[in-house]
């Protein structure tokens, strides 16, 4: 490899944030990973504890990472602290401490992390003003943003002039979801996640493509974690309605998969087949290297994996587990 091995999806964890929300958490009910049965409630519950040493201590990092070949992570927020129903005051507080907290994380090990920020984007003014002190006081070259703020698609018309920032500022933005809005059949086999998470991304996805953000912002950069889940390998029906009925290419002036080709996905698909399926659908300019640490849906082995996928070059190889990732956010290889 021609340079550092950077991994784009992996988590950590805010506890000044967790701390400053807690109050008005409890008054309205609200907690963390309070989905699907009791097993899974229960198996959370004991992930979390057992994953606290990995999230708060840096030197357990370092040696994961090292013993993973990882040179770089991206850092982003755990899902479930992007404190999208926070308002107000708490709401801006809430993000700015998330920030200000990994800009310290990083500036202490600069050239092991980079910082992909969080905006309150429940309320879109807030969201902008924070964006843009990411960009310019922080340093960050990206955000990761959720696959629907409290139940409202990114593609709402009141987020587009947040669309419009985020293009004029070149930020990439990393699409993971916070759990599944319609649970009612998933509350059992962790389908919440296992079947939810890449619905959740499919859905933000298609939402991105028809609703018009793609065709309005194509200087848009988005990162899908967990592979962009079912759309990347199921593209060809939206392409065939698309031309079949009036109603789905009703204000979109080309076919989806056009729009889809523009997106960037993540390696995080566990078998070297399918992940061969997305390099050779999408380019190996598009694919970049994910972990989900620490998580226990993650892959302790990422480039096992890619090295797994046949009839890669070297050259193949390098951009997926660096090379592109050094590309769009900016940073020396």
């Amino acid at each position: 490899m021609n340079g550092r091995v950077i991994d784009i999806h992996c988590h950590r964890e805010c506890g000044a944030a967790a701390a400053l929300v807690k109050p008005e958490a409890d008054r309205l009910g609200r907690k963390p990973l309070q989905f699907g049965n009791e097993l899974t409630r229960e198996v959370n519950r004991k992930q979390l504890e057992d994953l606290r040493p990995k999230m708060e201590d840096l030197e357990i990092r370092l040696r994961d990472m090292d013993a993973m070949g990882v040179d770089v992570q991206a850092l982003s927020l755990s899902p479930y602290q992007l404190f999208h129903w926070a308002q107000g005051d708490l709401a801006a507080r809430a993000f700015a401490t998330i920030n200000d907290d990994l800009a310290e994380l990083v500036a202490g090990h600069p050239d092991r992390f980079l910082g992909l920020g969080a905006v309150p984007l429940q309320d879109p003014e807030a969201a902008i003003a924070e964006l843009r002190r990411c960009s310019s006081d922080l340093g960050f070259p990206g955000i990761e943003m959720a696959t629907h703020i409290e139940g409202e698609e990114l593609s709402s018309p009141r987020f587009e002039g947040f669309w419009e920032v985020v293009e004029e500022l070149g930020m990439v933005v990393v699409i993971h979801p916070t759990g599944f809005t319609q649970p009612a059949r998933f509350t059992d086999h962790y389908f919440f996640n296992t079947i939810g998470h890449p619905l959740e991304e499919t859905i933000c996805a298609g939402r991105l493509i028809f609703d018009g953000v793609m065709e309005r912002h194509p200087g848009l950069v988005f990162v899908f974690c967990h592979g962009g889940g079912y759309l990347p390998a199921y593209a060809g029906r939206f392409d065939h309605a698309y031309h079949a009925r009036a109603d789905v290419r009703h204000g979109l002036p080309r076919p989806p998969s056009e729009y889809l080709s523009a997106f960037y996905f993540d390696t995080m698909v566990f078998e070297a087949d399918q992940l061969g399926f997305l390099i050779e659908k999408y380019g190996s300019d598009h694919i970049l290297l994910g972990t989900d640490y620490p998580y226990d849906m993650g892959e302790s082995d990422p480039l096992g994996l890619v090295n797994k996928v046949s009839g890669l070059s070297p050259d193949d190889v390098d951009a997926i587990v660096g090379g592109n990732a050094a590309r769009l956010l900016g940073i020396e290889r």
